[in-house]
């Protein structure tokens, strides 16, 4: 009978044989790690209906296109419109293709200003460096007035800005509380430019600020501000300019400017200081102050004066008549009092001669707006100056002459203690 031993080793020979040609032919094969790390931010490369377009009749669809691969989030997150319009949904294409679907057509002969922000990201989450914007209009054309400024901060140019178009409201609202009507940014020398304004157009309020974190939102502490004149825009000059804008850090100090004013009754020099309010304030009970805390300035009544040092945000401010002029606010006898109240005097018998202190005469007036590190103007109201009751501090006692000169001798030995025990000879 023939051996199948070595037929049996043959076989399972062959089996692995084929085995790892089958397991080989299913890998997959994968470059090798390393490599250069993608630091290329996307870009826009296409947009349907491109920018500049006219006469498009009812739109509910935009499409666009990127230079890469997307992280695809909602476009809710990373494009914009000017006029607002509602997002209902993002299709993505593949990586590289939105579509975005509005809740509504966009309105009718208006000109609309796409923004895509700087902070939408590639699939390896490399945010594009620079927000863009792109009109379209669904009139017959797209107007060119422009309005242009320079932001800088300590002498140098604001690099990460965001610039805001508002128009001048009304009397009952707030500026913020309106609809945004245009946003732009600053480019790397603090120069920006709105484009495609209406012409005529205005009277128009512009708000900047700089955005470190790059939301496109001014935080508590980002500085910010009004460019300081309104805006618009003639056929005649369809372009403006708004200077040069300095922000200020959120903590730096204001200045009061102070009007002139009617002198009060019980003296010329008049003084004050400030005091910030916080949110939830409790009001300032009078009692002297010497400036230590909050600096004291002078007043003149024909020409006002300044008010330095002020906190920005809400503030409170003392104004009163330095009657004893040591320039600190402080107590004063009724002698030196121009006038006082009866009802402010104590009762006392007519041959018993009673003097009696007040506050130095003062007016407080609280909710003074002031913004980082710049000027407000203010006129004192024309009310009465308070006067105020006031007890003086208890004077300190006074040694008594009986306790005068004890202490050590003249030569520096201690007085002698006729209660100490004598020592005893040896």
């Amino acid at each position: 009978m023939r051996s199948t031993k070595g037929g049996s080793r043959q076989t399972i020979q062959l089996a692995l044989l084929i085995s790892l040609v089958l397991a080989g032919s299913c890998a997959v094969v994968e470059p090798p790690p390393g490599g250069p790390i993608d630091t290329t931010p996307p870009t826009l490369a296409l947009m349907v209906p491109d920018s500049g377009t006219t006469v498009i009749g009812e739109l509910k669809t935009i499409r666009l296109t990127f230079s890469e691969k997307m992280d695809r989030t909602s476009a809710v997150t990373w494009l914009f419109f000017f006029p607002d319009q509602r997002i209902r949904q993002t299709k993505w294409h593949g990586a590289t293709e939105a579509e975005v679907i509005l809740e509504f057509p966009l309105t009718p002969d208006t000109v609309i200003v796409l923004e895509v922000a700087s902070g939408m990201r590639d699939a390896h989450k490399v945010k594009s460096r620079q927000s863009r914007r792109f009109p379209i209009s669904t009139g017959v054309d797209i107007p060119q007035g422009t309005i242009s400024g320079v932001l800088i901060m300590a002498d140098s140019a604001v690099t990460n800005g965001v610039v805001e178009l508002y128009d001048v409201p009304p009397d009952t609202l707030e500026y913020f509380e309106q609809s945004l009507l245009r946003r732009t940014a600053t480019d790397a020398t603090g120069a920006y430019r709105f484009d495609w304004l209406p012409v005529p157009g205005g009277p128009w309020l512009v708000r900047a600020f700089a955005d470190p974190d790059d939301n496109l939102r001014p935080g508590d502490k980002d500085a910010q501000r009004l460019v300081p004149d309104t805006l618009s825009l003639t056929v005649d000059s369809p372009t403006a300019s708004a200077g040069v804008t300095t922000l200020y850090a959120w903590n730096t100090p204001g200045r009061i400017l102070v009007g002139p004013f009617d002198t009060p009754l019980h003296g010329e020099k008049v003084m004050a200081w400030t005091m910030g309010m916080a949110d939830e304030d409790t009001g300032w009970v009078p009692a002297p102050e010497d400036g230590a805390t909050n600096p004291i300035f002078d007043l003149d009544p024909a020409g006002g004066g300044v008010i330095g040092k002020v906190k920005p945000g809400r503030n409170r401010i003392v104004f009163f008549v330095d009657v004893d002029g040591d320039s600190t606010f402080s107590g004063v006898p009724d002698t030196l009092l121009a006038f006082v109240p009866d009802s402010l005097r104590t009762t006392a018998p007519d041959s018993v001669e009673v003097q009696q202190w007040f506050l130095e005469p003062w007016l407080m007036v609280e909710d003074v707006e002031v913004d980082p590190g710049m000027d407000t103007e203010f006129e004192i109201p024309a009310i009465a100056h308070s006067i105020t009751p006031w007890t003086p501090p208890e004077p300190e006692p006074a040694v008594p002459d009986s306790l005068e000169g004890t202490g050590p001798d003249q030569d520096g030995s201690a007085a002698s203690d006729s209660l100490s025990v004598p020592e005893e000879d040896e």
